[in-house]
């Protein structure tokens, strides 16, 4: 019965030392919002106060309960000094670890591809340029076939008039003869 009635002083004890001036208010404060509202990245971040109220309790309930050898004390202790939500904590660092990492890849892989674009848009640029000349030179060396082409008939049928006329005067001299 003795050992049970410091138990429950060891409790009382940790109940005013988080009912105390440093603490007060905060349980009312911050405990029948938390279930309903999501914690932002600051109050995931202020951990210097409420840890050390924290950590005082659970040595106070630690000292108790190694003094009154109670298991009942030490199982608390050991309760209050782990922080239940540095899992989650860790796990909310490591995402935003994870997020800002994927971002900086993300804004990488944006320069490399906006570079490339800019790269192949030139390049593209380029190529039309070229495709523009050769399809104006190919216009152009086909009209210089077709007037040479022309030409040539003309000269042909130059050629197969002075043939004729040289034939027909060399059978009036062969005439004459």
């Amino acid at each position: 019965q003795q050992l049970r009635a410091e138990e429950l002083e060891a409790i009382t004890k940790a109940i005013e030392i988080i009912a105390s001036s440093a603490v007060k208010g905060s349980a009312e404060k911050h405990l029948p919002t938390l279930a309903q509202t999501p914690a932002s990245f600051a109050q995931l971040r202020a951990e210097g106060a409420s840890r050390a109220v924290q950590e005082r309790v659970a040595t106070y309930l630690r000292s108790r309960g190694q003094q009154l050898n109670s298991r009942v004390l030490s199982a608390l202790a050991v309760r209050v000094e782990a922080d239940p939500f540095a899992k989650v904590k860790k796990m909310i660092k490591d995402l935003i670890v994870r997020l800002m990492e994927e971002a900086n890849e993300e804004a990488e892989h944006k320069g490399w591809c906006d570079t490339e674009l800019s790269t192949n848009e030139q390049t593209r640029k380029e190529k039309t340029e070229a495709v523009e000349t050769l399809h104006a030179e190919i216009d152009q060396l086909e009209a210089s076939i077709a007037k040479l082409a022309e030409d040539i008939t003309e000269l042909t049928k130059a050629v197969a008039e002075l043939d004729a006329a040289m034939a027909e005067a060399t059978k009036l001299r062969q005439e004459e003869k």
